[in-house]
């Protein structure tokens, strides 16, 4: 892996930075009079590791020790990501980036900044795909490919590259058997067409669809639009959350179609959770009713205060609505709305909206954000 390798990335529009080096990649916020050394160093490391022929690994440390010097600051939003190994990959983000790793089983990793400093993982693979993507990236041109350099945009989408697998041991051939022992000969096939009494050889079974097991074929039926290249939005979207199309000039005709995912959590320990179904968050979710009767799905939060409830707060989707329940916790929810900078105390029992960019506070000191392109 060198900067001279042939692998390229598609950059997805959007107002920040994009760079590519063979297998390494980098997204990051556009520079600011503050930001602007933070920003020079990261593409300083991308270019130096790939001349110098190192990995993903190589290239998450380097970033790692860049954004240490900005401790006790707003982490920045930048993400790198590189081969690390045989076949996993290794991934740092920071910030309000974000980085979806694709496995070639199907199945899907996502990892996301935490407000304290940068998440740090390498996801073993062998992995299919790599998306590093900052806030309001849009949808990627597929005539467009960065190999290397630096351009603006929003992120970047690009296939992972595997080295080919070791060549199989050659198998030894058994000894001819006699014509006694193998029995008389099949019939010979004429122009391809099998003689009478041939068995058809056995086929492999092949899968034109690729599935994915834990994957649900659709949310639940909600009254939504389509935009010119049919994605289903929220009927009140100025914009396609998908394509980023105008929906301004279109004639809607709303219909009910099965939601989309209306975003995701970004937890403070760099977890990330697809909001496709309500989420019970708490000590001991497992154990609460809404679980029990499968209204929710548990998602356990602890801190060493102890000061999570078991059913703490729920994540509740109404439509195309992310609203947030305190459920009677002991030590209290608050939310801090998209640029504020205090968090406000929720009533019990009382659902309030989140809007994209909102951070909840569970208990005295974890949080989550809620991160959403579908922004109306």
């Amino acid at each position: 892996m060198s900067g001279g390798s042939r692998a390229f990335a598609r950059p997805l529009p959007g107002d920040g930075l994009v760079a590519q080096e063979g297998e390494l990649s980098l997204v990051c916020a556009a520079p600011d009079a503050v930001t602007a050394p933070l920003v020079d160093a990261l593409l300083t490391a991308l270019q130096e590791v790939a001349e110098a022929g190192d990995d993903g690994a190589e290239l998450v440390r380097r970033a790692a020790r860049a954004l240490a010097g900005r401790a006790g600051k707003r982490p920045p939003a930048c993400a790198v990501a590189g081969p690390s190994g045989r076949s996993g990959l290794a991934v740092l983000v920071s910030g309000e980036a974000a980085a979806r790793v694709m496995l070639a089983d199907g199945d899907e990793v996502r990892v996301g900044g935490g407000p304290h400093g940068p998440s740090e993982r390498t996801v073993e693979g062998p992995v299919a795909s790599l998306e590093l993507t900052l806030g309001g990236a849009g949808r990627a041109e597929p005539r467009l490919r960065l190999a290397s350099g630096v351009v603006r945009g929003g992120g970047l989408r690009r296939a992972v590259r595997r080295p080919p697998a070791p060549p199989a041991a050659r198998p030894v051939a058994p000894a001819r058997p006699t014509t006694a022992e193998r029995g008389p000969l099949p019939p010979t096939p004429v122009d391809g067409v099998p003689a009478a009494g041939a068995e058809d050889p056995p086929r492999e079974r092949v899968s034109l669809i690729r599935r994915h097991p834990k994957r649900r074929p659709g949310g639940p039926q909600v009254l939504g639009v389509n935009c010119k290249n049919e994605h289903f939005n929220d009927p009140r979207a100025h914009y396609c959350a998908v394509c980023g199309i105008s929906m301004l000039q279109l004639t809607l005709s709303p219909f009910h179609g099965p939601r989309p995912p209306l975003g995701v959590l970004l937890l403070d320990d760099g977890q990330t959770v697809p909001l496709e179904d309500d989420q019970l968050v708490g000590r001991r979710p497992d154990r609460a009713p809404e679980v029990a009767e499968g209204r929710a799905h548990p998602l356990r939060m602890t801190d060493a205060e102890e000061s999570i409830s078991r059913r703490h707060v729920l994540v509740r989707l109404e439509e195309w609505q992310v609203n947030v329940v305190d459920l009677g916790s002991a030590n209290g929810t608050a939310v801090r709305a998209p640029g504020a900078a205090d968090f406000v105390r929720l009533p019990a029992d009382t659902p309030v909206e989140l809007a994209p960019g909102a951070t909840v506070r569970v208990g005295l000191t974890r949080t989550f954000r809620f991160e959403s392109n579908r922004k109306v």
